[in-house]
């Protein structure tokens, strides 16, 4: 299970840099009680996106797996692997855009089609929602500790992630992506 919570978080460390979530998270720093809204949003975005992916892992990834015939150990590592080169030919076909769903469906795939027990998924499905709320958890901190300094910290930067966070996201999906093709492929292998 240690190298599938590995594969969990390189996949959720991109996802993370989301821009939207972001920059709402500072600016509900800006208003009244910032660190007590922030703090909501970021809870709120943590609780929505485990609560539908333990839908899908649990429930619905259960069922989709039933109408599915049985996959050898060989077929789950192969789309682990095609997987991987999908993020990494979708950061450069695409962008970025693929960071908002797209490698959490991927996640969810690896973990209900491995041999994991139910409360395994659902620690490997909570990792990645800490994984990706951990920017806005950044901001909390960054406003409670600074105060009115952070708020103004936190302003350029979010102007600075509007307009330059594919620079940074771009690669770093890249670099996951490639360590997910890895991944697959040493599963595959061994």
């Amino acid at each position: 299970m240690p190298a599938l919570a590995i594969a969990v978080v390189l996949i959720a460390a991109p996802d993370s840099l989301n821009p939207s979530l972001i920059v709402a998270a500072v600016f509900l720093t800006l208003g009244a009680n910032p660190i007590r809204r922030s703090l909501v949003f970021a809870i709120t975005a943590f609780a929505v996106t485990l609560a539908g992916g333990l839908a899908i892992a649990l429930g619905l990834g259960d069922l989709i797996l039933s109408l599915l015939p049985k996959l050898s150990r060989t077929v789950k590592y192969d789309v682990t692997t095609a997987v991987g080169s999908a993020v990494l030919m979708g950061a450069g076909i695409a962008g970025v855009e693929l960071l908002t769903a797209f490698p959490y469906f991927a996640a969810i795939a690896m973990v209900v089609g491995a041999s994991v027990s139910g409360a395994g998924k659902v620690f490997l499905l909570i990792l990645y929602n800490v994984v990706y709320v951990l920017p806005l958890i950044g901001i909390v901190v960054v406003r409670a500790t600074m105060g009115d300094k952070g708020a103004e910290l936190l302003v350029p930067v979010s102007d600075w992630i509007e307009t330059h966070w594919p620079v940074v996201a771009a690669p770093v999906a890249g670099v996951a992506g490639a360590a997910l093709t890895v991944y697959g492929i040493v599963q595959l292998v061994s």
